[in-house]
């Protein structure tokens, strides 16, 4: 029976973030896996984790750490301790915060490289001790996971001593299955732009209210829905600055069931961002026949594939007029919302997690007698 050790010390215990929701995707494909174990090292308590876990995820609780890079430096004496406990074989670091010591092997997962990428969005102590980190797991680890395509070549380029190592596995869409056949009517009623996601930089929202703002004077009854936070007020404060009298529609910590709804009402999901290591509202929309309008760069085309309208994110001409075909081509919604359906089935955590353990296997067969 081989034991891994997902580690994710790095993530809010009960505040499911993006690569948490991933972690938990599949952390439950691995576990069905036969002839595997696998044990989670986070903030999260057993009771705060996903009901469909059980007893079959083993979990050790630790607390989130303040100064991160002094973690990692922690984790070089305390993993390899955890390891030694509960007989672990090999590590699955699920982000770059993580173990650079313990098991006979260890793999890391990069989801992003935003403090290269887009370095304006981080302050320069926070690039520094980021790609510290970034270098210290890359030497460290046995193997490196990039989530797509766009995110390897992002960690190839910045750091060329990863070239040749990285394996790129995409996750899949965490909606659960019970919630997509759910027949619950969207709480915003008429045509509405979905945009998914707190309000960070790199997701670039004030575009969607430049192009909303254009879009006004022909179609006063287009609204925008977003779900997520939005301290900056980066929609409302874009909106005002333009003049417009449109007001945007926020909610936050909704659930699943609310969410799909909203997906399934929406005109369309809209991301405009600059960059993005994977993106997993793509699919979560097209897993609902809600057809995706997105940036033309970095991994959301490559998630999207033939389901999206894709524009330049620089350009809110560009977005109004995708908007526009949606609105003023019939049947252009429908053939979206069917090729994207055709693209998210192509993506599952079976899959992922099959491919996942063939690394792990592969790491574990070249290991070293530690």
């Amino acid at each position: 029976m081989k034991r891994v050790l997902v580690n994710m010390p790095s993530q809010f215990g009960g505040k499911p973030s993006g690569v948490a929701r991933v972690a938990f995707g599949l952390i439950g494909a691995l576990a069905a896996r036969p002839g595997l174990t696998v044990v989670l090292r986070s903030p999260w308590s057993r009771e705060q984790l996903p009901a469909a876990f059980g007893e079959a995820v083993e979990v050790v609780t630790v607390p989130r750490p303040r100064i991160m890079v002094l973690d990692v430096l922690a984790q070089l004496v305390t993993v390899p301790a955890c390891c030694r406990r509960h007989a672990i074989d090999v590590v699955l670091n699920i982000d770059p915060y993580g173990a650079g010591a313990g098991g006979k092997a260890r793999v890391v997962v990069v989801h992003d490289l935003y403090f290269k990428t887009i370095p304006h969005s981080t302050g320069p102590r926070e690039a520094r001790t980021s790609d510290l980190i970034v270098r210290l797991m890359l030497a460290r680890n046995d193997a490196v996971v990039a989530v797509s395509d766009a995110t390897r070549r992002d960690l190839e380029h910045h750091y060329p001593a990863a070239r040749g190592r990285v394996r790129v596995i995409p996750s899949a869409s965490v909606l659960d299955p019970a919630i997509r056949a759910d027949d619950a009517r969207s709480e915003v009623a008429g045509r509405y732009v979905l945009a998914v996601g707190n309000a960070t930089h790199n997701k670039n929202f004030g575009l969607i209210a430049e192009a909303a703002a254009r879009l006004s004077a022909e179609r006063p009854d287009l609204a925008v829905v977003h779900v997520g936070e939005d301290p900056g007020d980066t929609i409302a404060g874009t909106l005002r600055r333009l003049g417009s009298a449109l007001r945007p529609i926020r909610l936050s910590r909704i659930d699943d069931a609310r969410l799909a709804a909203l997906y399934r009402g929406a005109l369309c999901l809209c991301v405009p961002s600059f960059a993005e290591g994977f993106c997993l509202p793509v699919l979560e929309a097209q897993a609902l026949g809600c057809p995706v309008v997105c940036s033309d760069r970095s991994a959301t085309p490559e998630v999207a594939g033939a389901g999206a309208l894709t524009f330049d994110p620089s350009d809110p001409a560009a977005l109004a007029a995708c908007l526009r075909r949606l609105l003023d081509e019939p049947g252009l919604r429908a053939d979206l919302a069917a090729r994207g359906r055709r693209n998210e089935a192509g993506y599952t955590w079976a899959a992922t997690a099959r491919a996942y353990e063939a690394v792990l296997d592969a790491v574990l067969a070249h290991a070293p007698t530690r």
